[in-house]
């Protein structure tokens, strides 16, 4: 009797160690899910702003380039000037003010280039976060054509600011000016970099439009 009672007593204990155990790895599972959560949304969120962020950075490359085609038509400025809006003129400048050293033409250039440079690092940014909650072939191929783009703002402020001229695909290798009038050099660089700005849109778009109506259909009703 005393022999069963002792296994009674061993196997009651075992039982509760194995029920510990397994409440400790419900509970471990359920904070490892909230994390999982907490990070899908939290890169959802990066998506979503990434491309709101590109809505109005390509609005402001559509309109600019559309002042370049009306030229003096839009009494606004020349083919010879690209048309930047007033808050963007603003962080232009106050971007060129800290190279202090350098002349005001010389600052507005960096600051430009510099711009560009964290406005489209920031949708790279959006259309990786983007891609891994919509692994779909057309995001894949937005985040490679804006992967280039971004390549070429790199090579435009790593130029501008040690050579003291932006070379890249937009500006013909730094030929464009040589070429041609400024306002030729300038059509070039708006022009690419509106098309640049605006390819990789509808790339996402699609994406992520299928991946919503995969996930309608795949709800039962």
């Amino acid at each position: 009797m005393l022999h069963h009672l002792t296994n009674f007593s061993r196997n009651a204990t075992r039982i509760a160690d194995v029920a510990s155990m397994g409440s400790t790895a419900t509970a471990t599972g359920a904070a490892h899910s909230d994390q999982i959560t907490i990070l899908g949304l939290m890169v959802a969120t990066a998506a979503g702003l990434g491309l709101i962020f590109q809505i109005g950075h390509f609005a402001e490359h559509a309109f600019q380039f559309a002042m370049w085609i009306l030229g003096d038509a839009s009494n606004i400025c020349g083919r010879n000037t690209a048309w930047m809006s007033p808050w963007v003129n603003d962080l232009v400048q106050q971007i060129g003010g800290v190279f202090t050293s350098a002349d005001a033409q010389r600052q507005m250039m960096l600051g430009m280039e510099v711009l560009h440079l964290i406005g489209n690092s920031i949708f790279l940014a959006g259309l990786a976060s983007l891609y891994c909650c919509v692994p779909s072939k057309w995001v894949r191929w937005a985040l490679y054509i804006e992967t280039f783009h971004l390549y070429e703002h790199i090579s435009l402020t790593a130029t501008a600011y040690f050579l003291g001229k932006p070379i890249g695909m937009s500006t013909l290798f730094g030929a464009a000016n040589v070429i041609g009038e400024r306002e030729f050099a300038v059509g070039c660089r708006v022009t690419w970099h509106f098309v640049m700005n605006l390819l990789p849109m509808p790339f996402a778009m699609v994406g992520l439009m299928e991946y919503l109506r995969e996930r309608k259909t795949a709800v039962p009703t």
